[in-house]
């Protein structure tokens, strides 16, 4: 055994006269960068004052989002338990759970309309009307013409209507269509000819 340990001896010091004594150079310039590379690591990233699971912690932890999820919800739900005891004093009745609700008042319709030629058709706050057959011209009130939605645009003073737009008058001003041909309307709210 202590052959074979001065055979090893031997043998590794003629491998550092066969390399010029460098390889001892290499393994010791080796250890100097791994150190420097060590201590600017620990110098440019490291925080010791942060602890994990703190406020100051870079990551987020699932207990962390749940717990703010929770509050949020909690909160959430104070508030809709809130308005619902506003609600229950109100007069506003609430159906019992997993009962139907049945609305006993119809929505409004569209009333089918014939209007004579130059005769004047206004409108009500919030009327809806629709031109089906005829030519009919926009007459504008104090606050402004007639909305196009279908064309999502305002129709002025004097222009022709387009049939089969759904046209909207937002007040009750003035505003309305003069016919120049017998004309039908479908109107949904209130109006009157003139």
């Amino acid at each position: 055994m202590l052959e074979s340990a001065q055979m090893k001896k031997k043998a590794l010091v003629e491998r550092w006269k066969l390399t010029g004594g460098k390889g001892g150079r290499a393994l010791a310039l080796a250890l100097v960068f791994l150190l420097v590379g060590f201590l600017l690591g620990q110098a440019a990233g490291a925080d010791p004052t942060i602890v994990p699971g703190s406020e100051n912690d870079p990551l987020v932890t699932a207990s962390w989002v749940e717990a703010r999820l929770n509050a949020f919800f909690q909160k959430e739900r104070q508030i809709l338990d809130d308005r619902m005891k506003q609600l229950e004093g109100s007069g506003v009745e609430r159906p019992a759970s997993g009962q139907p609700v049945y609305i006993t008042t119809p929505a409004p319709t569209f009333q089918v309309v014939v209007v004579a030629p130059g005769k004047k058709l206004l409108s009500g706050s919030g009327t809806e009307f629709i031109l089906r057959s005829g030519r009919a011209k926009a007459v504008e009130g104090a606050g402004g013409g007639l909305s196009d939605l279908t064309a999502g645009r305002n129709i002025p003073s004097d222009e022709l209507v387009n049939k089969d737009h759904l046209i909207l008058s937002p007040r009750e001003d003035g505003r309305g269509v003069v016919t120049e041909t017998e004309a039908i309307f479908l109107v949904r709210g209130g109006y009157k000819l003139e």
